[in-house]
């Protein structure tokens, strides 16, 4: 999400996180991979802050060293030890609204956002009793993509981060393209992705009305239609926030009007609803807040060529 160019980002943000975009191979499976290494970087307990918006995208976490506490209910910002932890292998389902962690110290973690549709492919999951949890890896995915998800670690302890990410991606590569359904095409935008689900929906053998349409699609994804159509106008906004702010020109009702919602109190709600902010004050912190580090990291999602 780019709500401000790199002069707004600390030192600290452009040298301990990073995102790695997928091979061509994966088009319609990975979205990205998030590395984030805080070892021996001075942070104060605000800036162990992790905020990370609403997302359709599923994930799953290694964290390789460090501790990772969900915050999960409001009063536990103030106490965000009393997080729930997190397991070194995590699965997270699609996220409605906000996603907020917070590390008591150093943390070396590694996340892989999968479109959830390829997921569901791949591991067979039905991924709609997964929305807005976190579950322990090892409670909930199948063995064929767990067995490599753990193997991951002794992959880095052999040969570091690099060695082992290629090695684990040659595996999910492999599943990918056994597995990859018919008619999956890699796509730019959330809006035209859920339009290709839509459309994959309609083309199966097991019932063509609408509501199973509506059916099928929450299934392979965790998410209702009516939350992708939010997702995409929201995801809309952010793009054309970036434009304006290179721009120098911030006009609220302009970009709630080109970005699909009916008008700006719509907007306000949706970006409430998906960040916990208000619009300009969701702009300020991602600007000079560590802890919104996660939003410059995927602002570079923004600035990619339109044929990637």
């Amino acid at each position: 999400m780019p709500l401000d160019g790199p002069e707004g980002a600390t030192q600290a943000a452009t040298t301990i996180s990073r995102i790695v975009w997928p091979r061509p191979a994966f088009g319609g499976c990975v979205f990205c991979t998030i590395v984030r290494d805080t070892r021996g970087v001075a942070l104060d307990q605000t800036e162990r802050f992790n905020f990370f918006p609403a997302s359709p995208l599923c994930s799953v976490i290694w964290i390789l060293d460090g501790d990772y506490h969900l915050i999960d209910q409001p009063d536990r910002m103030e106490r965000p030890w009393t997080g729930t932890r997190v397991p070194n292998l995590a699965f997270f389902g699609p996220q409605l609204g906000p996603l907020i962690s917070w590390n008591p110290g150093e943390t070396y973690a590694m996340t892989i956002a999968f479109y959830p549709d390829a997921f569901s492919a791949m591991t067979g999951l039905d991924l709609s009793p997964f929305t807005g949890r976190m579950a322990p890896a090892e409670e909930v995915l199948p063995l064929p993509i767990l067995e490599p998800c753990r193997s991951f670690f002794d992959a880095v302890r052999r040969g570091g981060l690099e060695s082992g990410l290629s090695v684990l991606e040659d595996r999910i590569e492999i599943m990918w393209t056994g597995t990859r359904p018919f008619g999956t095409m890699p796509v730019r935008w959330i809006k035209d992705w859920s339009r290709s689900l839509t459309h994959r929906a309609a083309l199966t053998d097991l019932g063509r009305s609408a509501r199973q349409i509506a059916r099928r699609v929450k299934s392979w994804t965790g998410v209702s239609q009516r939350d992708l159509r939010g997702l995409g106008h929201t995801e809309q906004l952010y793009a054309k926030l970036h434009e304006a702010i290179e721009k120098g020109d911030v006009d609220w009702a302009e970009l709630a009007a080109a970005s699909g919602f009916s008008d700006q109190a719509h907007m306000i709600r949706q970006i409430r609803r998906h960040t916990g902010l208000p619009p300009e004050q969701l702009r300020q912190s991602a600007r000079s807040d560590e802890a919104f580090w996660g939003y410059r990291l995927l602002g570079q999602y923004f600035t990619l060529p339109n044929d990637q």
